[in-house]
């Protein structure tokens, strides 16, 4: 193995370990015994966490382009790791959304130099390695609801907060030794104001077609913050499954995403981004409102389960190839950055509105709402062309 293989491994595996840390806290839900509030709470607290992640990531995309991705890789999992330890150890509900706070930081040092380090390590074979990366973070977030689940029951929610505080930690660690950076060439005459990257971002590519793919990775986000807040509450309270099965159930929603990143940047380098994003939003938004509908047979959920997670993960390495076949390479990193910024920080505020669906209309609303937006993601990704 080389170091670029032994790299592409510990950056995936970090990606995995972030994103195990935005779906704890909703993971949680079930054993939190109001500790940090209600319902409508909890919907708040996750969308500041979202808010952070998002927003913060568009000046960590300019940075990506100029400094070492490794070490903003290693400082992701310092302060995710950091985060988690102080959101156990909180003693009331402003500290937790301090520490939240630090861990949405943290979180947004990730994905521009993350994603950009993938975009450069191989024109020919991008998607493939978005679905490397894609992998990382979905069996992250499938460990952390299988986990969280087993966990909170035995141990509780705080000292689940720590445990992954700690994974974290010896994470940037080993990011520290093993990540190798690719090279790059400064621009002639230097790197541009942030400013003037923006304009050459958007004036050195097809502005419509770039326009657009942000259009769908806006959705895309609102689905991807709201969905996963609300799946695992939802097989609790509204399909009456027990806690454990309930995040099982989640864990093999992600599961099987790490599947279809694989199948979907596989796929779409063979036979073109946009056919993998339509098939997968109309697919999403079939499967939401089959869950709605589904009778409370464990063996239908399973069923319905696989395929919500296979239709909504199968898009996202198309998506993030799209934006490396875009992106020029000296912007690739903040290319990603307006990416995630987009994404995160314009879809922020979807727990907090499924929290007040909830708590007005019942959960089946915020699942009807989920169904709609993965509709208009269908119909903005009909305006691509390939």
């Amino acid at each position: 193995m080389n170091d670029q293989d032994r790299s592409i491994i510990a950056i995936s595996s970090s990606h995995g370990i972030m994103h195990a840390y935005l779906v704890l806290l909703p993971a949680m839900i079930p054993i939190l015994g109001g500790e940090l509030g209600d319902i409508a709470t909890i919907g708040m607290l996750a969308s500041l966490v979202t808010l952070f992640y998002g927003w913060f990531s568009l000046p960590v995309g300019f940075i990506a382009d100029r400094v070492s991705k490794k070490l903003l890789i290693t400082g992701s999992m310092v302060l995710c790791g950091g985060a988690s330890i102080l959101i156990g150890l909180s003693p009331n509900i402003p500290v937790t959304a301090i520490a939240l706070i630090i861990l949405g930081i943290g979180a947004s040092l990730y994905h521009p130099c993350g994603y950009a380090h993938m975009s450069l390590a191989s024109d020919e074979m991008r998607g493939r390695y978005m679905g490397f990366q894609g992998l990382g973070g979905d069996m992250g977030m499938a460990v952390s609801f299988l986990t969280s689940s087993l966990l909170g029951a035995r141990f509780g929610w705080r000292m689940t907060f720590i445990i992954w505080g700690v994974i974290g930690l010896i994470m940037a660690a080993i990011d520290l030794i093993v990540i190798r950076d690719i090279a790059y060439e400064v621009p002639e005459g230097g790197h541009l104001g942030p400013v003037a990257t923006i304009k050459k971002m958007f004036g050195s590519t097809d502005r419509t077609k770039l326009i657009i793919t942000l259009g769908v990775v806006v959705l895309s986000g609102m689905l991807w913050t709201g969905v996963s807040s609300f799946i695992m509450v939802y097989l609790k309270d509204e399909k009456v499954m027990p806690l454990v099965l309930a995040g099982g159930l989640s864990t093999l929603k992600y599961t099987v995403g790490a599947f279809a990143m694989i199948v979907g940047g596989e796929m779409s380098d063979r036979i073109g981004r946009k056919k993998l994003l339509l098939f997968g939003y109309a697919g999403f938004a079939i499967s939401l409102l089959a869950l709605i509908y589904s009778p409370n047979i464990v063996s239908v959920m399973v069923i319905v389960v696989v395929i919500l997670g296979f239709t909504f993960f199968v898009t996202q390495s198309p998506m993030n190839a799209l934006l490396g076949d875009i992106a020029s390479k000296d912007t690739v990193g903040v290319t990603y950055g307006v990416n995630f910024t987009l994404k995160y920080g314009i879809g922020f505020f979807t727990p907090a509105i499924g929290g007040w669906l909830a708590a007005n209309y019942g959960l089946n609303s915020v699942f009807y709402f989920f169904a709609g937006l993965s509709g208009v993601a269908f119909l903005v990704t009909s305006m691509l062309k390939e």
